[in-house]
């Protein structure tokens, strides 16, 4: 697991040299995470009706209609009651949420137990300190409703979520453009003036986000950029 972990490590950081935002896809076991990402990047993750089909995250690239490039990672499936033996590498593989600009929930809605597991996940989240993030919750698996108004009710309770079928492609549109709005502060550009003592803040700008312009006016540096809306937070004292 730590040759893991090591590897994970090394591909993050590629990934924030791309300058792109990422989202992590969770959600219960079966919710259907590798279909839905199978439907939106023409990928070809493992999709299994069994525990445990992707242990290791798998990542691709979407292109969204207004050209933003965004990196969405598959993880592995939520479980109520996770087996002691295999809590270890649960946990190892759930790295990439706390890493994550934005998270996508997908819940099967057809489940008897829909909110039991939307449950399950969000503890998981919150003990990965990752129940702040931003978060696009997709109510999947509509097509096999026996009463299709489930989904609006479940709509209504949760605002901003959609509902989707990943086996038809039903609701993908819409699905989409709400990804799209929840990733419009990646395409920003802002500008701040951060004074040359905060070294690390500087360096962080340059790691995670993109820095169109730069210049110094005595002890501050002047930096145009487009950054993740985490970091856009710690720099907004020194926002022009």
């Amino acid at each position: 697991l730590e040759g893991v972990r090591k590897v994970r490590n090394v591909q993050r950081q590629g990934r924030k040299r791309h300058q792109w935002p990422v989202a992590a896809v969770v959600g219960y076991t079966n919710a259907g995470k590798s279909t839905l990402l199978n439907l939106i990047t023409g990928s070809d993750v493992l999709a299994a009706d069994k525990l445990f089909a992707t242990l290791d995250p798998t990542t691709r690239s979407f292109t969204l209609p207004n050209k933003q490039r965004v990196l969405l990672t598959d993880t592995v499936g939520f479980l109520r009651k996770l087996p002691h033996t295999l809590i270890e590498s649960f946990k190892a593989t759930l790295e990439e949420v706390s890493d994550a600009d934005l998270l996508i929930h997908v819940v099967d809605l057809s489940h008897p137990r829909v909110d039991e597991q939307m449950a399950a996940v969000e503890s998981v989240v919150k003990e990965l300190d990752a129940l702040g993030k931003q978060t696009l919750i997709a109510f999947n698996k509509i097509d096999l409703l026996a009463n299709p108004a489930l989904a609006d009710r479940y709509r209504e309770r949760f605002p901003g979520s959609v509902a989707i079928s990943a086996k038809t492609g039903h609701g993908m549109d819409e699905f989409v453009a709400v990804l799209q709005a929840a990733l419009s502060a990646w395409r920003m550009r802002s500008q701040f003036r951060v004074p040359l003592s905060e070294a690390n803040l500087i360096a962080e700008v340059h790691r995670v986000g993109h820095v169109l312009e730069l210049c110094y006016e005595g002890e501050f540096a002047i930096i145009t950029a487009h950054v993740p809306p985490h970091l856009e937070r710690r720099l907004a004292r020194f926002a022009l």
